[in-house]
């Protein structure tokens, strides 16, 4: 039909105007029951028992849910799968990222990032799957045109049967709502102008489409570019700060002269300067030495230095390679800031098989894990390795306390340091356990006799 204003309109159907919830449901109630299908109710508070009322079946949104969270759960292990061990596709070929031995692919290592994708895949599925299945958005509802469909949100309620549904007859439908107790019954007409999209909303959809092509468009074009000015930094964090980073030239004053006579950002500590906390004047415990009158410094946790001696310590240093610097006053017993007690002892121990037992051996016999299997590559060719003695090999037993301190501290031969990793009072708990296994009298599993293989030589 054409209204005065020659717009065409469409009839929808019958919007009947009831005063009170239970007048509401029950004829809800009794329109299901005639056989109308396509209807609703409004409401402006949520009513018990319309939903049966009016026939609203379970909605299949849970299941779209389902359908894409389980398509996110595998989708996500299949890629984590893909880019970190498949490397055999010649087109898009993953990475197999070996790292110390363990699987490509591992179950338990992938399950946060699949979670987190099915978490935000079931979001978006919730989301639009709603405005799907609600046919939104809607440019116009042809109920606003009503002036008394406004009271909806306020005290009146109203159910409205559209014509489309087969039950539906203009004439019987209207005396049904009226039966049913309706005190007003009005047409609903749709305007098929009100569908139509304004021609202003198209000429801003379409510009800020032509715009967000210009950024993928900008960084096309500076990709194959060089550039003398930095590139844009979206997120500059910490990049850009008045600092000197490493091996860069130093920072000018006045944008003139540098910083430092020599250009240089990274300078060499002054000497006699130590930072605040490491000035360790106590030699005997941060040494392991007495310092006597004359000496100028010898190898100790602050200045980091490794001395050198013809001392054999079983961490392979050759003898005919050391030099010929004297021996500082290494300490023979502990210093008093060090308990000798049992509790000390078992501290030792624990420190010692963390960080001495891969090579030493719990027993101290050179037979650890790492020393093992070193050699064994050694002996293949397939690397360069220094034995690690026993430390109950004769030579070794003579080293005072203080020196094996400096050689956990600043390491020796082919050992490295361990100031660093190791605290003073768990070195010194080290040399304790150390000195207490070579009291022990254990010797390595190579100067063990066989008794019954001697006895049997004896003979011979």
């Amino acid at each position: 039909m054409a209204n005065n204003n020659g717009s065409s309109e469409k009839f929808l159907g019958l919007l009947a105007q009831f005063d009170d919830p239970d007048t509401l449901v029950e004829a809800c109630d009794k329109a299901r029951t005639e056989g109308y299908v396509n209807m609703d109710a409004f409401s402006p508070f949520p009513v018990h028992g319309i939903d049966p009322a009016i026939g609203i079946k379970r909605t299949f949104l849970p299941f779209i849910v389902l359908f894409v969270g389980l398509n996110a759960l595998f989708g996500a292990l299949f890629l984590q799968w893909y880019t970190n061990s498949a490397d055999w596709s010649p087109m898009f070929p993953g990475y197999a990222f070996r790292i110390s031995g363990k699987p490509l692919f591992s179950l338990p290592a992938n399950i946060p990032v699949t979670f987190e994708i099915i978490v935000l895949s079931s979001a978006f599925a919730t989301f639009f799957g709603m405005w799907i299945l609600n046919k939104l958005p809607m440019l116009a509802n042809p109920l606003h045109r009503i002036s008394r469909f406004s009271r909806a949100t306020n005290d009146r309620f109203f159910l409205m049967i559209e014509e489309k549904d087969d039950k539906f007859d203009r004439a019987a439908t209207e005396a049904q709502l009226n039966e049913w107790g309706a005190t007003a019954i009005e047409e609903v007409n749709e305007d098929q102008t009100d569908q139509e999209i304004p021609k202003i909303i198209k000429q801003v959809v379409l510009l800020a489409a032509l715009l967000l092509l210009v950024p993928p468009i900008m960084i096309f074009r500076s990709a194959g570019m060089t550039h003398r000015q930095p590139r844009l930094h979206v997120v500059p964090d910490m990049d850009w700060q008045d600092k000197s980073k490493t091996q860069t030239m130093g920072p000018m004053v006045n944008g003139e002269d540098y910083l430092f006579a020599n250009a240089r950002s990274m300078q060499s500590n002054i000497p006699g300067t130590y930072a605040r906390g490491d000035l360790e004047l106590d030699t005997e415990l941060h040494g392991g030495y007495v310092k006597e009158h004359g000496d100028h410094g010898h190898a100790s946790l602050t200045d980091g230095t490794t001395l050198t001696s013809n001392v054999d310590d079983g961490h392979g240093e050759d003898p005919a390679a050391a030099t010929e610097e004297a021996e500082p006053h290494w300490i023979t017993g502990f210093p008093k800031e060090i308990k000798v007690d049992e509790a000390t002892l078992k501290r030792g121990k624990q420190r010692f098989e963390i960080y001495c037992s891969a090579c030493h051996g719990y027993s101290g016999n050179g037979d650890g894990l790492v020393n093992q299997r070193a050699i064994s590559l050694n002996a293949s060719g397939n690397a360069a390795w220094t034995a690690a003695k026993s430390l109950h090999d004769a030579e070794v037993k003579k080293n005072a306390t203080g020196r094996i301190y400096d050689t956990i501290t600043n390491g020796r031969g082919t050992m490295g340091p361990y100031r660093s990793q190791i605290p003073v009072e768990d070195r010194w708990a080290i040399v304790m356990y150390v000195k207490a296994l070579q009291e022990t009298g254990i010797q390595p599993e190579e100067l063990v006799v066989d008794e019954a293989a001697a006895a049997k030589s004896d003979k011979k």
